[in-house]
């Protein structure tokens, strides 16, 4: 029965630190996407409707060198089909 115990605390360990670490991500999801980015993993720059009015300088750049990016992948896989 001491398995189970043991199993059932490491569940229970597992669940909060997962739930922590969702917390603070929310809390500081652009920092956190910043790092993201820079290890190279892919993070949408945008949310859906966000208005490009009130978006900075920096943000309407990397939202356009993204879009520039996705239309040179679809490009790119419309010359391999042929």
């Amino acid at each position: 029965m001491e398995t189970k115990g043991n199993l059932t605390t490491g569940i229970l360990i597992g669940i909060g630190l997962s739930v922590a670490a969702y917390y603070y991500y929310l809390n500081n999801k652009e920092k956190v996407d910043e790092f993201l980015r820079s290890q190279g993993i892919i993070i949408p720059l945008t949310t859906p409707g966000k208005d490009f009015g009130n978006m900075n300088l920096e943000e309407l750049v990397s939202t356009k060198e993204h879009i520039e990016d996705l239309i040179a992948e679809i490009e790119h896989k419309a010359k391999e089909k042929k």
